[in-house]
């Protein structure tokens, strides 16, 4: 069956939807949704756009659970800025009809893909999803059977705090190590007593419905676990459960700990549900997983990982907040400890080929097109490419690409990243948002970073490891091969930045008391207010 066909198919069913169904999805929509994808997706562009405007046209917008599906599909078609946001502000119109759950479920599906495109990135579609999160929250804080108003300082623990994550999975995540290391340094460095709750809400699929390429995120597979043992420090914990967000188990922890009352609440990321109504009882803070850019998130302060800018302060006033809830600074990691060293013959390379190194969990959605051109274009007779991660479609995405093909490599995830960044010539990075930490891992080995100036890359990288663009790019890596006293220079660079980055002792420690500083001053402030009046 041709496009044509598809595309016809689809009307009908979308008229019908219209005149029988009313807000009912037959599975014969779901599969001729998908097929049409398939078959759209050699097309030009102006074609594609033309196929879309058809479709928005027969959209059943009065059944918003099937306009949900047709929506989720259209925007494998016409991958515009113009159609997220539409999507966006079409279901914050339609909020009542959904459960919260299921508005929790479509706010993370969107969130991820609006991660994976940079065009999507915009202040525009950020600001819509920042405020249907505010939203979500808020009818979560409705449905809580337990008081959130904040718990008066004097009758909080100023040594206790609770850590929430949404996500906690191994040492190879870079999210975990963070939760890790920060759990550890409130313990040792701080003195404080620790809670680490593994909320599992992160791209949770509770209250899922139809959408198309539904995504769903991993999971802690040892659910009985009490404690973490982290680098001599052990840390209590608690796993949630998968049925997350679950308002059951979120006013049974809520009733736990505003009897405890802790003095702080450390969220990781946006928080989640659970972290961020623990952060209306107590202060809050949110420590960014994307450095590079602020976070969505509903807690009293945040991080970030630069400078504020001036688009920076006049985005946080457009989602209702301050510059004084940010706190800028640098985003440190830490890394697993090298466990052995290997050669690049053990690898089934030439020790003498200049071995370029990609790393990502997402690398079949961040090797774009671009990317492989550039690579195809520039690599010399020495160079040898080596993927490290998860890059399921590797062998279809090079198929096209005959000198990529003869000098490149996919090894998977690997346990010991350090032993592969130790035999690496250079770290390379595709236009993402993400591979913050791996980034880390080669500069800590002395491997020179080429990076876009995108992203948590850049950001951990620094400007002297930045290009504009791809073609820039090409430049660097073909001065790396062929300029060895300007390759020493920057390994040495590479080094030097990486302390900094590893610092956590100091730079969270800093981070929290800048908090707790901010937050004394703005007591002081409201007392003096009180007694003025």
């Amino acid at each position: 069956m041709g496009f044509g066909d598809e595309v016809a198919k689809v009307l009908r069913i979308m008229q019908m939807e219209k005149k029988v169904y009313k807000d009912y999805l037959p599975m014969e929509a779901v599969d001729a949704g998908s097929e049409m994808v398939k078959s759209v997706e050699p097309l030009w562009e102006g074609v594609k756009k033309s196929i879309c405007s058809l479709l928005e046209r027969e959209m059943p917008y009065s059944s918003p659970y099937a306009s949900v599906w047709w929506y989720s599909v259209l925007l494998q078609i016409e991958k515009t800025p113009d159609a997220v946001f539409r999507f966006i502000s079409y279901i914050r119109r339609h909020k009542n009809v959904f459960s919260v759950n299921t508005q929790c479920f479509l706010y993370y599906q969107i969130s991820l893909l609006v991660f994976t495109q940079r065009e999507w990135n915009t202040e525009k579609i950020k600001l819509e999803l920042w405020s249907f999160y505010k939203e979500i929250i808020e009818e979560f804080a409705e449905e809580a059977e337990v008081p959130l108003e904040e718990i008066p300082e004097p009758k909080r623990n100023k040594n206790l705090v609770v850590v929430v994550t949404e996500q906690f999975l191994d040492i190879r995540h870079g999210p975990t190590k963070t939760v890790l290391d920060r759990c550890k340094i409130l313990i040792e460095e701080m003195g404080k007593e620790v809670i680490l709750i593994d909320s599992c809400e992160l791209v949770s699929l509770e209250g899922k419905i139809p959408f198309y390429g539904v995504q769903q995120g991993g999971r802690n597979k040892k659910t009985d676990e009490k404690e973490q043992m982290w680098k001599g420090a052990k840390i209590p914990y608690i796993r949630c459960g998968n049925s997350m967000p679950d308002i059951e188990i979120i006013n049974w922890f809520l009733q736990k700990l505003r009897s405890m009352a802790p003095g702080w609440v450390l969220v990781i990321g946006g928080g989640g549900i659970l972290g961020n109504l623990l952060g209306k009882m107590v202060p809050s803070i949110s420590i960014g997983t994307v450095p590079s850019e602020l976070g969505i998130t509903c807690t009293k302060y945040q991080t970030l990982g630069r400078k504020l800018t001036q688009q920076d302060i006049d985005y946080l006033i457009q989602a209702g907040r301050t510059k004084e809830q940010v706190i800028e600074g640098i985003f440190t990691s830490s890394l697993k400890p090298q466990e052995e060293h290997i050669t690049k013959g053990m690898l089934g390379i030439a020790e003498s080929s200049f071995l370029i190194a990609v790393v990502g969990y997402r690398l079949a959605d961040e090797i774009t097109k671009d990317f492989l051109e550039m690579l195809e274009e520039v690599l010399q007779e020495n160079m040898h490419v080596a993927f490290w991660g998860k890059f399921c479609k590797y062998e279809e995405k090079i198929r096209d690409y005959p000198n990529l093909k003869k000098k490149s490599s996919y090894f998977g995830v690997c346990d010991d990243i350090l032993s592969r960044m130790e035999v690496s010539d250079l770290y390379l990075n595709p236009v993402r948002k993400g591979g913050g930490t791996s980034c880390v891992e080669a500069m800590f080995q002395g491997v020179p970073v080429v990076t876009v100036n995108y992203g948590d890359v850049s950001v951990n990288a620094g400007k002297e490891f930045c290009v504009e663009n791809y073609r820039e790019m090409q430049e660097k890596i073909l001065r790396y091969c062929q300029d060895n006293e300007y390759y020493t220079v920057m390994s040495d660079k590479a080094k030097k930045r990486a302390e900094a980055l590893l610092d956590t002792k100091t730079e969270f420690v800093r981070i929290m008391k800048e908090a707790e500083f901010r937050e004394q001053g703005k007591k002081k402030k409201e007392n003096a207010l009180c007694r003025n009046n």
